[in-house]
């Protein structure tokens, strides 16, 4: 909001609510908003990137996946922007053909600890800027950085088409 920008909500819905999915037409927000930011939250469910959740607790949430989704193709389909941070960054990943690790711990033992209870928004791990992207665009003079880092799932697989230069899982 410091840079002008008017943040909006766009209204999520299930089952209970009042209004329904068919009763909103997404592509009238893709049309009125300037981009859209998919943020984070509970896990993309395995069925959204064809597969069965490995445990129980990480069914994720569907219904969220496939609401996402479709606001992505509409904002995809207006050429507006479209960004995804931690949850949102693996469900723009998903909603391109790409999948996930549904537990890095279990799955890639080797990768960075994502998850540590004790530190919680404190854990952090350092990040590379990969020359020559968008983001070193943005950046010229940093190359390197320090995120946090609370999540268990990590894209898997890149959609197609993605650049995968430089990518690595987790």
């Amino acid at each position: 909001m410091r840079g002008g920008a008017l943040p909006v909500m766009i209204p999520a819905v299930d089952a209970q609510s009042v209004v329904q999915n068919e009763d909103l037409h997404l592509g009238n927000y893709a049309e009125a908003l300037d981009g859209l930011v998919l943020q984070g939250g509970n896990d993309v469910a395995p069925q959204s990137y064809g597969q069965v959740p490995l445990v129980s607790d990480w069914a994720g949430d569907p219904v969220r996946d496939a609401y996402e989704k479709e606001l992505i193709q509409a904002f995809v389909h207006a050429g507006k922007p479209v960004f995804g941070i931690c949850r949102g960054l693996q469900m723009l990943n998903v909603a391109f053909g790409g999948t996930l690790w549904q537990d890095i711990e279990t799955q890639q033992p080797l990768a960075l600890e994502h998850v540590k209870k004790d530190l919680y928004e404190r854990n952090v791990h350092a990040v590379e800027i990969i020359p020559d992207t968008h983001l070193a665009s943005l950046y010229p003079q940093i190359t390197q950085g320090t995120i946090n880092s609370i999540h268990h799932q990590a894209i898997r697989q890149l959609a197609p088409g993605f650049c995968d230069r430089g990518a690595q899982a987790s």
